[in-house]
């Protein structure tokens, strides 16, 4: 197990535009504001996602697209560096309009519709994201 301890920094509160981005507004929010360490939350609705699953025994990301209004229920991840970038990880809970979940990490490609999001900036040196050879993952 590693461990990281931090204390809390700024917050910062976010309203995306309508038809942005949602991974690459916040991702270009941390570089604006030079967030290296933090962690996201969010909620709203978006237009379409596009989303990623990772199959742990191939160790590969699958890709899949869910081409229609969703709500965003519960929407959470945290910002590190990657390669000396600030790099945004996301995953987000949607459902449709039954109700009906579907969910995973979030790629580029997912168009907001309305989305609030909190940044919970942290103070200190940011964990820098490695290879895991058993995972196949980058990670802290």
């Amino acid at each position: 197990m590693k461990s990281f301890r931090y204390p809390p920094g700024r917050i910062h509160l976010l309203r995306l535009d309508t038809d942005s981005d949602l991974s690459d507004s916040i991702t270009a929010y941390a570089e604006q504001h030079g967030i290296t360490v933090g962690w996201v939350n969010f909620l709203g609705a978006v237009r379409h996602a596009s989303l990623r699953y990772y199959d742990q025994e191939a160790k590969r990301y699958e890709d899949f697209v869910v081409d229609e209004p969703l709500e965003v229920v519960a929407g959470v991840g945290n910002i590190s560096l990657l390669e000396g970038r600030p790099f945004i990880h996301i995953h987000a809970a949607l459902t449709d309009e039954a109700g009906h979940g579907r969910g995973g990490h979030v790629n580029s490609g997912t168009v907001v519709f309305a989305m609030e999001v909190m940044i919970q900036e942290l103070d200190g040196v940011p964990p820098s994201r490695e290879l895991d050879d058993c995972t196949g993952l980058t990670l802290w």
